[in-house]
């Protein structure tokens, strides 16, 4: 063993230094506290023995720094004086492997040693194993996590939910949630999301899963895509003759038809004021009133809403009911953006460009460098659509299977406020330059400046519309009338 022997009395030290070494081990002897904390820092040693009555730095001092401050896995034994039993239970409290009272008895010093090195090899076997162990359980929780996306993905194409696809740690999260919210049917949950980021596919998640069956209703109701006018009739029903225009046999509302499964109110924040009194009824008593009729009639739905609007902003303007708010957000989930999960973006770009080029009997192999730069880039104002709504549009335009950055110059078109964030550092300064006395010919100014931009981007076009602030289509346009 290698051994530090810190010990103030110096013919004591080398006395028991050399009895050690007769033993086999390799002894290191330092003659203070201090000088033995330094020894410690610069060599490898399997134990420490030290007195405790020591100048500058004693034993109790040097074994807080050695156990509890850089808790090193070192043993030390502790050496005290007869009546010094007090700092011999403060060393163990400290973390000392065992204490020793002078004199040494040396057949005992040999024994404590002989107990720490067994201690020590059992400790190496302890961690060997807790690391072969923790890495078993890594390897297998890595195969339980596969084989559970299988299943979740074979689940999801059952019930015809193959489009919600998962890649980032952002969204397992939303889909944990999601599966937590589907246990208890009697909770409501608000999504929250932007357009395009796949709310109506989580609520549909939450249904299914929650029921394991695709014969219970999910019904989907768009508050913004109805009039005011019409969207009561839709949700509450009609008796025959309710209303002007009604049907002569009535109709069943959606709250009706959802019961024993889901109602889906997506875009919420634009549901009528005066309806939003009956939907907060319904969820509190779980019955529906047709227009025109008396009779309530009970229901069991699931409640479940979306909004890409801030909420609490409506309740303040007096746009929402406070009281409605609270109902429906007892359970919430909120889906970030697209361009915050920039994991998703190449996978699910890849998914849905492979199954739109299989559609039209053609072959995907892969996105270029510079296009895989450009896709994680781009800010994705339209989200997940717009990317799948993109990949579309390449499966249409493209011939060949790979995908190059000039292919999605249309996907800057899409996108209504280009993002202006990275550094417009123009060619001609605001201030530093000067105009000419004769006139300046704009025309041949913006060739020169378009020659430049495409020169400093390396003839890169979709790279110079950027750099110039404009759409590839419109740089196109430009570099036709230049070269005609």
């Amino acid at each position: 063993m290698e051994i530090l022997l810190i010990d103030d009395e110096r013919d004591a030290c080398k006395s028991l230094a050399g009895f050690l070494g007769k033993l086999g081990h390799n002894v290191t002897c330092a003659f203070n506290g201090s000088k033995g904390l330094q020894a410690f820092h610069s060599g490898d040693f399997n134990l420490i023995i030290t007195d405790i009555r020591m100048p500058e730095m004693d034993g109790l001092e040097l074994l807080r720094r050695v156990k509890v401050v850089e808790q090193s896995p070192v043993d030390v034994i502790v050496v005290t004086g007869h009546g010094d039993m007090d700092n011999a239970i403060k060393a163990l409290k400290y973390g000392a492997f065992d204490y020793l009272i002078k004199p040494i008895n040396v057949r005992e010093l040999a024994i404590t040693i002989e107990r720490s090195a067994e201690y020590a090899a059992l400790r190496r076997n302890y961690l060997s194993l807790k690391s072969e162990f923790t890495e078993r359980i890594e390897i297998e929780k890595s195969i339980v996590r596969g084989e559970t996306a299988r299943i979740r993905a074979s689940y999801l194409e059952e019930i015809g939910l193959d489009g919600l696809l998962v890649y980032s740690e952002r969204m397992r999260d939303v889909i944990d949630q999601a599966e937590k919210y589907s246990s208890d049917r009697s909770v409501p949950v608000l999504i929250e999301g932007e357009s395009g980021t796949g709310k109506e596919l989580i609520a549909q998640y939450i249904h299914y899963f929650g029921h394991g069956s695709t014969t219970t209703p999910f019904i989907a109701i768009n508050c913004g895509a109805l009039s005011h006018e019409l969207i009561e009739g839709e949700l509450f029903g009609h008796e025959p003759g309710a209303y002007t225009g009604a049907t002569r046999s009535g109709k069943m509302g959606k709250l009706e038809a959802a019961s024993g499964g889901t109602i889906f109110f997506d875009e919420i924040g634009e549901m009528p004021l005066n309806l939003q009194v009956k939907l907060l009824r319904v969820i509190e008593d779980k019955k529906v009133q047709r227009l025109g009729s008396v009779e309530e009639r009970p229901v069991d739905i699931r409640i479940i809403c979306a909004t890409n609007k801030n909420l609490q902003q409506a309740v303040s303007s007096k746009n929402f009911r406070l009281d409605l708010f609270y109902r429906i957000n007892m359970g919430s989930i909120h889906i970030p953006p697209l361009r915050e999960r920039v994991d998703d973006i190449l996978p699910l770009a890849q998914r849905f460009i492979s199954r739109a080029f299989s559609r039209k009997g053609k072959r995907f192999t892969r996105f270029k460098p510079e296009a895989e730069t450009f896709l994680n880039g781009f800010s994705w104002p339209g989200n997940v659509r717009q990317l799948k709504n993109a990949m579309e549009r390449l499966a249409i335009m493209k011939t060949d299977a790979t995908v190059e950055a000039d292919d999605l110059y249309f996907v800057s078109d899409l996108d209504s406020q280009p993002d202006f964030s990275y550094s417009r550092v123009p060619v001609l300064g605001r201030d530093n330059f000067e105009l000419p006395d004769k006139g300046v010919d704009l025309d041949l100014l913006e060739q020169e400046i378009i020659k430049r931009a495409l020169k400093k981007n390396q003839g890169n076009q979709t790279a110079t519309a950027r750099f110039l602030g404009i759409s590839r289509r419109i740089l196109q346009g430009k570099l036709k009338r230049i070269s005609g």
